[in-house]
């Protein structure tokens, strides 16, 4: 099966640089993880992931961005290497069943987007 969806994992201005505000893991960590959650996955031929430079919006550092089927899913505070690997488990998940739902983990996280402005209203807290 080609590609059929995309993960953008922001590695910009913010994510992933707790130097630079926010509770956020050491530089390169989520990085490294996301690489290796990924080649893990069942997702590999049929997911593309990049990094790319900042999603924004800043405020709910780290963002990722999943387009999956012609569907745009964005998700703030993915601040842990658990959540990008359950992120990536989904969405095999759902290449094979469109009825899948999201996991409340995810539902949490998750927001609309469109670019600009100040960011999704109201920022959601830290999870346990």
């Amino acid at each position: 099966m080609p590609d059929v969806g995309l993960v953008f994992a922001c590695s910009g201005c913010c994510c992933g640089h707790p130097e630079r505000g926010g509770p956020k893991p050491a530089p390169r960590v989520l990085k490294m993880a996301a690489r290796r959650a990924y080649r893990a996955s069942n997702v590999v031929g049929s997911l593309r992931l990049s990094f790319t430079d900042c999603l924004g919006p800043c405020s709910e550092a780290n963002v990722v961005f999943l387009y999956l089927q012609g569907r745009p899913l964005w998700f703030r505070r993915m601040n842990s290497p658990e959540l990008f690997a359950e992120l990536l488990t989904y969405a095999g998940d759902a290449l094979q069943d469109h009825d899948v739902r999201l996991p409340e983990s995810l539902v949490v996280r998750s927001f609309s987007w469109a670019g600009g402005g100040i960011g999704p209203e109201p920022p959601v807290e830290e999870f346990a």
